[in-house]
């Protein structure tokens, strides 16, 4: 089995040791060795990187108690090598999960909410909390937030080792261990099994910012969160989204919320009047269309699927059949109308018409919609009209 250096020594980046056996045949570069100070993924943290005898890590799993490098290329059974471990990705993954215990710990101090699972993303991360979503307002999260803060700020000692016997029995355990019986305790904080990598102390997570919650399953909520180096790089990237909002508003960052509110309601404003507008041109144009087709269904093609439906309804309101198209973003729509009571079925004309568009759509005898390949518009309408006129 390989002797695990990260489990001593997080902080450990650089070593030697030896190759004891390779990929096998025909399979991906790989090495197992004697020992190692790269982590493999696991217990929901991603494996580390860097290089092994001048070969680049490309991934680390575990296999039957070994702890299996996958390389960019072979290194030979036998031989002695120098390793090298990303430490700026394992700073960041100690920050992560670490962060992640004393955060689960404050959720269920708090809230008495248990985590059920935990995510280490390459942006943010993610706990599954074992509580309603309507318990987590902002108030709730801000509050788990600063408690989990508060033990960071402390720079409490961390300690990670296997408990034994009546010592371990001791432990406040948060949860059940799935395996081993290494367990990483901040004293009076938190006490949780868990074979990850770790600090020393809690400092070195430098800081924990919950993002938002959603709801996750029946009756679960997921966290998001980030921590440490992510934090700062968080607020930087934010900040730059709000200059560049603010800078297209013409308002300061500050006053961005005000300004976005007005925008919203004056953008509101303006769609009610469009729709009015659009009705009142699409009585208009059917008046006149139903008189210049006397009797006759009208097809005719519109510049936009909202006004087809809005003309199709007011067509059909004045005692005649629409086929109307438009093409809109790409895709051809059909609106198809008829007055209410007896007459052709306008879902099973529609459903004909797509078929010619390969596209998809239904609704009722009286009134139908759908869209599809623009190509062949003129071809769909022109065999709607023909149907009617066989009927």
């Amino acid at each position: 089995m390989t002797d695990r250096l990260y489990l001593s020594d997080p902080y450990l980046v650089s070593f030697t040791a030896r190759v004891v056996a390779g990929s096998e045949q025909g399979g991906p570069p790989s090495a197992v060795l004697d020992r190692t100070a790269f982590y493999p993924e696991g217990g929901g943290q991603p494996a580390d990187r860097g290089t092994l005898g001048g070969a680049r890590v490309v991934d680390v799993q575990e296999s039957r108690g070994d702890v299996v490098h996958l390389l960019d290329r072979q290194l030979a059974p036998g031989t002695e090598v120098e390793g090298r471990v990303d430490w700026v990705r394992r700073l960041d993954h100690m920050q992560q999960h670490h962060g992640q215990h004393l955060l689960s710990a404050a959720f269920e101090r708090l809230h008495s909410a248990p985590t059920r699972s935990f995510h280490l993303g390459e942006r943010t991360c993610t706990i599954d909390l074992d509580i309603s979503i309507s318990k987590l307002d902002d108030a709730a999260l801000r509050a788990a937030e600063s408690a989990a803060n508060e033990s960071v700020w402390r720079n409490l000692p961390v300690v990670a080792r296997d408990f034994f016997g009546e010592e371990r029995s001791r432990l406040p355990l948060r949860k059940e261990p799935v395996k081993g019986d290494r367990v990483v305790l901040v004293e009076g904080v938190d006490a949780s099994p868990c074979g990850g990598t770790h600090p020393l102390r809690t400092g070195d997570v430098g800081a924990i910012a919950v993002l938002g919650v959603q709801k996750w399953g029946q009756g679960a909520s997921r966290v998001e969160f980030v921590c440490g180096g992510r934090v700062v790089r968080l607020v930087a990237e934010q900040g730059r989204w709000l200059k560049e909002a603010a800078d297209a508003l013409k308002t300061a960052p500050r006053d961005l919320p005000e300004a976005a509110r007005r925008i919203a309601e004056e953008s509101n404003a303006r769609r009610k009047l469009s729709v009015e507008l659009e009705r009142e041109l699409s009585r208009s144009r059917a008046e006149e269309m139903v008189r210049e087709a006397k009797g006759s269904p009208i097809v005719a093609k519109v510049e936009r699927a909202s006004f087809a439906r809005v003309l199709s309804g007011a067509i059909a309101e004045r005692g005649a059949i629409a086929l109307l198209g438009a093409v809109e973003d790409g895709r051809a729509h059909l609106c198809f109308a008829r007055p209410k009571g007896a007459g052709p079925a306008m879902n099973e004309l529609l459903k004909d018409a797509l078929s010619i568009l390969s596209g998809k759509g239904g609704g009722s005898p009286d009134f139908a919609q759908g869209s599809g390949d623009p190509a062949r518009l003129d071809e769909a309408l022109a065999a709607a009209r023909a149907k009617i006129a066989s009927v």
